[in-house]
């Protein structure tokens, strides 16, 4: 029986340590990364989890050294005492991030706020941004209608216009995601929609009168909610590429109208003029085309290898066809263009937004990056992304899983250009054409 005593003490104190190095690092782990996207979903406990974790392995890593005076004692004190404070650090700084925005009243943040738009918790977190001029729109989606009335969305949104009429500020725009199928954000209330892909089943003699149906259900359905832009048709072809076994959020195949060119623009356009004609501007996603690419860019960086001649032929076509036939928002992805910039994400990329799109295609409407909260932009630095797009041309920084992050974004965005980091011409240019909607915006708006 002593010998089993002993053997069991001695186990105790082998696995005390071992289990203190483990949290110890895991809790700093989730220090570090306690204000990144990965843990927005529980951040309103993660702190505390790190905390109380940090607190309780000070305590025991004091007792042990005590007990065993082993010099790797106090490394161990040490790293158990890191989590807390590295967490305290990081939710410092964004506060202070956040409360510098907030406080700002310059008129170089309301030039550089128009540009974000922004997904928000509750009115009460939008509210000031946007009756200060912080943010040039909101996108909404199902945390901001779960468990609610289309009504009550409807009330927050009339709320918002109200503030930003009473401000002399220009309407916000408001956007969703509501693609049908899979990516239908306000489903319910909204209508549930099969996947636009059915329609391209359909005899063909009858698959433009569906694509208008369809788009009239949403563009009746969101201007009624006083959604303004749709993130919807996606026009990426349909491909046979296996499935990325981190493909949790794209799944372009699920979405794709098709793997033919020539149908995806014919229902495409159908769907995009019948948004237009309920005042529901379209958005064509994901340029340069995620069909041809296997990972997610939600998660890690994507790379598209595929010559330009090549998507010229196929993969672009329902871009530059509708464009030149529709009037619509374009939304850049951040896949990487191997063939044209193989440096940086396409929505970042000067050649990819400044080259190709603005001067080879003379495309002068509106571009919107997809979520600068996704990890192909953001493990790479949200403020020097933020930064890039704005260079490369891009009108919109769309913010929207991880919301938060518009602070730390603004906030370095004003230094960009406090410190001629932000280039003058592009944005001078970008000014130019958010006028143009917003002033067609505020003529369109109710008195």
């Amino acid at each position: 029986m002593s010998r089993i005593n002993t053997v069991a003490r001695s186990t105790i104190r082998m696995a005390v340590p071992t289990a203190l190095w483990v949290s110890g690092a895991l809790a700093l782990c989730a220090a570090l990364a306690i204000r990144t996207p990965y843990l927005f979903s529980i951040r309103c406990w993660a702190l505390a989890v790190v905390l109380c974790a940090g607190a309780l392995g000070v305590a025991l890593a004091s007792c042990w050294l005590r007990k065993s005076r082993r010099p790797l004692g106090w490394l161990l004190l040490a790293l158990c005492a890191a989590g807390p404070v590295v967490a305290l650090a990081m939710e410092g700084r964004f506060l202070l991030q956040k409360q510098r925005v907030l406080a700002n009243r310059e008129a170089m943040a309301r030039d550089i706020g128009r540009h974000l738009m922004i997904g928000y918790g509750t009115l009460a977190d939008v509210e000031p941004l946007a009756a200060n001029g912080l943010i040039g729109g909101i996108f909404v989606t199902r945390s901001n209608i779960a468990a609610r009335s289309a009504e009550g969305l409807r009330t927050d949104i009339a709320r918002l216009q109200t503030l930003r009429r009473e401000a002399g500020l220009p309407p916000l725009a408001i956007a969703a995601d509501q693609e049908g199928g899979i990516v239908s954000r306000l489903s319910p209330p909204l209508t549930a929609l099969p996947p636009i892909g059915t329609l391209a089943d359909q005899p063909a003699d009858q698959r433009r009168a569906a694509a208008l149906t369809y788009g009239a259900i949403h563009g009746e359905e969101l201007a009624a909610l006083g959604v303004t832009v749709n993130f919807a048709p996606v026009v990426d072809l349909r491909t046979n590429n296996p499935t990325h076994s981190l493909d949790f959020g794209s799944q372009i195949a699920r979405r794709a109208i098709s793997d033919n060119p020539a149908t995806v623009t014919e229902v495409a356009l159908a769907y995009g003029e019948a948004l237009r004609q309920a005042g529901v501007t379209p958005t064509l996603k994901h340029f340069p085309g995620l069909g041809g690419v296997v990972e997610d860019t939600h998660i890690i960086g994507a790379t598209l290898h595929t010559p330009t001649d090549a998507l010229e032929r196929r993969d672009w076509r329902p871009f530059r066809e509708i464009l030149a036939r529709l009037d619509a928002w374009l939304m850049v992805g951040h896949a990487t263009l191997a063939a044209v910039d193989p440096l940086a994400p396409a929505s970042l990329s000067r050649r990819v937004v400044g080259g190709l799109l603005r001067a080879d295609w003379g495309y002068q409407g509106i571009i919107v990056t997809d979520d600068m909260t996704m990890g192909a932009v953001f493990n790479g630095g949200l403020c020097r992304g933020a930064v890039a797009a704005l260079n490369a041309g891009v009108d919109i920084l769309l913010v929207s899983y991880d919301w938060e992050q518009m602070f730390p974004a603004l906030d370095c965005l004003i230094d960009a250009g406090r410190d001629g980091r932000l280039d003058s011409v592009a944005l001078a240019q970008s000014r130019h054409r958010l006028d143009a909607i917003r002033l067609s915006a505020m003529r369109a708006a109710p008195p």
